[in-house]
């Protein structure tokens, strides 16, 4: 069973200004990956954010959910080059897979894409 734990980090972007003020370019982007800098996400009313491996939200009080958050709290990552960079997973979830197989590979060849439409997360 897998279950995605929301972070939110901090990202800086550094512009640099002509002497017109109008025209100018991004010269830096900073993702503050400190440990300080990255904390869990909440909701709107204080809660974790929580998904199940199709990207559905699951009750942050729910067991599996409660121990997702405590490994990832203990913050024993994969090194930092082994992070995946791109689109937000909650948009492509399938995109990111596990980073090595794990003994439930069978579970995760029967799900299906998710398809955004039925979800309303595209328009």
């Amino acid at each position: 069973m897998r279950r995605w734990v929301r972070y939110e980090a901090p990202i800086m972007v550094c512009v640099d200004f002509g002497d017109d003020g109008y025209t100018g370019k991004v010269v830096t982007v900073a993702l503050g990956d400190d440990h300080d800098d990255v904390r869990l996400a909440r909701d709107h009313r204080g809660h974790f954010l929580v998904y199940d491996d199709t990207m559905e939200p699951v009750s942050s009080g729910e067991q599996q959910a409660i121990r997702a958050i405590t490994i990832a709290e203990y913050r024993e990552w994969p090194e930092r080059l082994d992070w995946e960079e791109g689109p937000d997973v909650l948009r492509y979830p399938d995109l990111y897979g596990p980073a090595e197989a794990a003994d439930d590979q069978d579970e995760d060849d029967d799900l299906e894409p998710l398809d955004l439409h039925e979800r309303g997360a595209v328009h």
